[in-house]
């Protein structure tokens, strides 16, 4: 039977985890006013994605920030072929940060140079988001503000907390302190929670309104002794 949905519900990247988490295998068809995207899976394993003219890894590149459309997702139908190998998470990755590297272009305004991110500490990011009710986001900055590693979010979250993330990198940065203190902030549609990790790392943590600061706290030192073992 057939699956139905829209975006505004889920989200384009929880969408495309859900036939991963479930090991389905079928056909993922998402239309919106941009067009139609279409996306193969084999036992959960994202193995084929095609829009216009375009497939493979690059697909996800161009509609990861989709967020208004519809969904269907056709259970047993198999690809014609195979445009993606790497694993869903890896591939989700690699698409955020080249979708993040596309809009800041040729970074001609000498900020912070971007460093590779750290794919292990990502994964473990995306485990403790999971287990983290309510958590949304959670990332890992160098010292120098550098983002390291963050766990896959949807596109519409990141859009609300895109706003703040120069602010963070420049606190964290700057923070005269050798470990970066903890620090709050609270505003009307979004939370985030800051602190030092160790003289090299800063974690980030952020949540929608209904979770409250109490809460907010808690998971903060919950994420951190998972990162720190301490």
């Amino acid at each position: 039977m057939a699956i139905n949905g829209t975006l505004s519900d889920i989200g384009f990247v929880s969408l495309l985890q859900f036939p991963n988490s479930s090991r389905k295998t079928g056909l993922l068809t998402v239309i919106t006013m941009d067009g139609k995207a279409e996306f193969y899976y084999r036992k959960g394993e994202l193995v084929h994605a095609r829009h216009g003219k375009k497939t493979g890894s690059e697909v996800l590149v161009d509609i990861v920030d989709w967020n208004e459309g519809q969904f269907t997702f056709e259970p047993g139908l198999e690809p014609d072929e195979t445009t993606i190998k790497d694993d869903l998470h890896h591939v989700l990755m690699w698409a955020l940060k080249e979708r993040d590297e596309r809009k800041k272009g040729q970074n001609e305004n000498g900020g912070t140079p971007e460093v590779e991110l750290d794919a292990e500490l990502s994964e473990k990011l995306d485990e403790l988001m999971k287990a983290a009710s309510g958590i949304e986001y959670i990332s890992v900055f160098s010292t120098l503000g550098q983002l390291v590693a963050r766990s896959i979010s949807d596109s519409s979250f990141l859009q609300e907390i895109e706003p703040f993330i120069e602010s963070i990198t420049c606190f964290i940065s700057e923070y005269p302190g050798e470990v970066t203190g903890k620090v709050f902030i609270e505003d009307i549609n979004i939370s985030i929670a800051i602190s030092g990790l160790n003289e090299q790392q800063t974690v980030v943590i952020a949540t929608g309104p209904s979770l409250k600061l109490g809460r907010l706290a808690m998971a903060l030192g919950r994420i951190t002794r998972e990162l720190t073992g301490v």
